[in-house]
């Protein structure tokens, strides 16, 4: 027999409901009742938090820029949690109405919508070209690293499908802007595999597999030099808040492979060459002189 799970119009606890029957008693409280009755409250309990989390959403975007910065390697856990703290109401609230749902692919969608509204918002306050971009750049990594992460951490199976809309809205809507839902372990734990960020980007624009020797060498040098050393933890913090965006600037240009072959022959293969002959020291002087450069170039 399959089930769905609904609230009893008397005591309120959430049941197990067979599907197919008309009438349940409730284990909790021991009334009876139909099956109607729970579809017509639980509809009820639904359009009501929908307009709650409406009136309230925008709380979610109110210290976007500020929570942002909350996004490095030694200070994300406690940012996190606190951000958790700041929005469990308006978190628990859309927790309560995907409970509530008669339809959760329609009522997912629904609350999509309502984040997507308040990111158009923020854009359409940017003017210039320059400003839309630096801001949507901000916007995603938000919604990357704290909104969608929160309401996973919430409730993974049953507010997935509304992360799943979000992300599938965004995509549609804003370019280049292919967000994905990864919850804050996945996260916390990626601040150590993300130095090569750079590396991969090299590799793939010069269409070399994914396993490419270039990539194990540095990936196995960053795994143990650099994060053994305290100088490999500062490059590795910084070198992650600056990675994405410098990746997505090249892209965007036209001569892109070139760039790449030019960071490829002058960093990446001296980096492999110096790790080949044991010098961990002038590979950590080379990269964080590809790092320097590329930021002033591209951030």
């Amino acid at each position: 027999m399959e089930y769905r799970e609904g609230r009893c119009p008397g005591c309120r606890e959430v049941m197990q409901i067979p599907i197919g029957r008309d009438r349940i008693i409730c284990m909790f409280c021991g009334k009876e009742f139909s099956v109607e009755e729970v579809k017509k409250e639980e509809a009820q309990a639904c359009e009501a938090g929908m307009a709650r989390f409406r009136e309230h959403a925008g709380a979610f975007f109110t210290d976007m820029e500020m929570t942002v910065k909350g996004f490095k390697r030694n200070e994300y856990e406690g940012s996190f949690s606190q951000y958790l703290v700041t929005h469990q109401e308006n978190l628990k609230t859309i927790r309560n109405i995907m409970l509530a749902a008669c339809d959760r692919t329609e009522t997912a969608d629904r609350i999509a919508e309502i984040f997507l509204e308040q990111g158009k918002a923020v854009m359409d306050a940017q003017k210039g070209k320059l400003g839309r971009e630096s801001m949507q750049m901000t916007l995603n990594m938000y919604m990357v690293t704290y909104v969608l992460p929160s309401l996973l951490s919430v409730d993974t199976p049953l507010l997935s499908e509304v992360t799943d809309q979000i992300c599938q809205k965004w995509a549609a809507t804003f370019k280049n802007s292919n967000i994905q839902a990864a919850d804050f372990n996945s996260l916390k734990d990626g601040f150590r595999r993300k130095l090569c960020y750079i590396t991969t980007a090299v590799c793939e624009g010069l269409e070399k597999p994914q396993d490419c020797y270039e990539l194990k060498v540095l990936k196995a040098y960053r795994d143990g030099y650099l994060t053994g050393s305290p100088e490999g933890e500062t490059l590795i913090a910084r070198y992650y808040d600056m990675a994405p965006t410098i990746v997505k600037r090249v892209n965007r240009r036209k001569d892109s492979k070139k760039i790449y072959q030019r960071l490829y022959q002058e960093y990446i293969c001296p980096c492999v060459r110096l790790i080949e002959e044991g010098n961990n020291e002038a590979c950590l002087e080379k990269y964080e002189e590809m790092v320097e450069m590329l930021r002033e170039k591209y951030m």
